[in-house]
């Protein structure tokens, strides 16, 4: 966990390195914002479209081997990166650093297969905090930076080295465990993995009602987080009139009240996954529910000290339904087919924050753009609380089907449950 827990912060400190560093990136190869988004926009779309691929290889071999052969990717292709000498060598490069984005969900099945059920949410959480922290660090490295008057080059060669020493270290520590050893069927069971994902088993996440619905609330839930991330700072020096130095404060509260967010969405979702197997999806319903409704309050706040305080207990909540996500594919989804399940679920969600940017920017040339951020989160998420409250319903039936198939691969296994 430690050392996924480092993996995830530096990586996702990678993706703000980029952004901050972008004018320097601009001015070294003389190219505009277009230029530079599109590499942006090609680098995510190659990521999501190698996350079946990646989910499929996770489930059927060595989730430890493909782990550090990720990072090495990571790592190699960072530094590449940072040796281009002209665009096109860095458009290149820079979309073959999208090769790894999919490792994380291979993560999420090994540890899930690291902790039983009713501690999952905890472990969701704790790595879920990589994200906010994460872009602090990568926004210190690279104001550092920047303020040092250092090449952006630099900052490649900074993450592309972790990558390095993160391989080497997931290969020579991280420890590879038989997928379900944490299920209370099989519990002692499992000497070796003999559970392993065919092509054909991925149509059974198809069949799950309750993967989606999981689906569905992935796509349209994260569309007030992307139009969030990329526009938040431009609605808070443009429309609010917040100073730099103001800004950046805001934005460091909010990302640590998000960072405890998460550590507050594992300890409670795994207390209410004990009374009740609904109890993480209803969770989740709740959650969304009052993102909602917090975000309109931060939103309509008159003041810029209403505005910060709204805006830290919206960040306080809006990531404590991301814990059970993940832990949920643990509670309806067989072993084997975990990382294949939460790469499909990072599929769709990419696709959806793909296309917020864009519709929030349309929306903001009508309406203004604190208007476009409030409706695409108030009623997005309003949609989310729907599915959120159907998988409450289902999920008993599919979390019942998966025991019961845990049972009988307990009793071949020679213990009778």
């Amino acid at each position: 966990m430690l050392v996924f827990f480092t993996f995830l912060l530096f990586h996702q400190a990678d993706r703000f390195v980029v952004s901050a560093v972008a004018p320097q990136v601009m001015e070294d190869f003389n190219v505009g914002y277009f230029e530079l988004g599109l590499v942006f926009s090609l680098t995510g779309f190659t990521a999501a479209a190698l996350y079946p691929l990646w989910g499929y290889l996770y489930d059927k071999y060595s989730r430890r081997l493909l782990t550090s052969v990720a990072a090495a990717i990571w790592g190699f292709t960072s530094l590449i990166n940072a040796l281009a000498r002209s665009f096109s060598e860095f458009f290149a490069t820079r979309i073959a650093t999208a090769i790894d984005d999919a490792a994380p969900p291979g993560m999420t099945s090994l540890v899930l297969d690291y902790f039983e059920p009713a501690r999952r949410s905890r472990a969701m959480g704790v790595l879920g905090m990589t994200g906010p922290l994460g872009a602090i660090l990568g926004s210190v490295l690279s104001l550092s930076i920047v303020a040092g008057g250092l090449s952006w080059r630099i900052a490649f060669y900074i993450t592309g080295s972790v990558g390095i020493a993160a391989s080497l270290v997931i290969f020579l520590v991280v420890r590879d465990v038989p997928r379900g050893s944490s299920e209370p069927e099989l519990c002692g069971l499992l000497t070796r993995d003999i559970y392993k994902a065919k092509l054909s088993d991925l149509l059974k996440l198809v069949k799950n009602r309750s993967m989606l619905l999981l689906f569905l609330q992935g796509f349209w839930g994260v569309f007030p987080w992307a139009a969030i991330t990329y526009w938040i700072i431009t609605y808070m020096q443009v429309e609010r009139g917040m100073q730099p130095d103001a800004v950046m404060v805001a934005m460091v509260t909010w990302l640590l009240a998000m960072a405890a967010g998460n550590v507050v969405a594992g300890y409670a979702g795994d207390i209410l996954y004990r009374r009740s197997v609904r109890g993480r999806a209803a969770y989740g319903a709740v959650i969304v529910l009052f993102s909602a409704f917090t975000l309109y309050l931060t939103m309509r706040a008159r003041s810029i000290e209403e505005f910060f305080a709204l805006g830290a207990l919206t960040a306080f909540i809006i990531p404590q339904a991301g814990p059970q996500v993940s832990a949920m594919l643990g509670d309806v989804v067989e072993p084997e087919l975990r990382s294949s399940a939460a790469s499909f679920q990072a599929f769709f969600e990419n696709i959806g924050s793909s296309s917020a940017p864009a519709i929030a920017g349309y929306l903001a040339s009508v309406y203004g753009l604190g208007d476009a951020l409030l409706w695409i989160g108030f009623l997005t998420w309003l949609l989310c609380f729907v599915f959120f409250t159907l998988l409450a319903l289902r999920i008993p039936k599919d979390a019942a089907r998966l025991r019961s198939l845990l049972k009988e691969r307990a009793q071949k296994l020679g213990k009778v449950v």
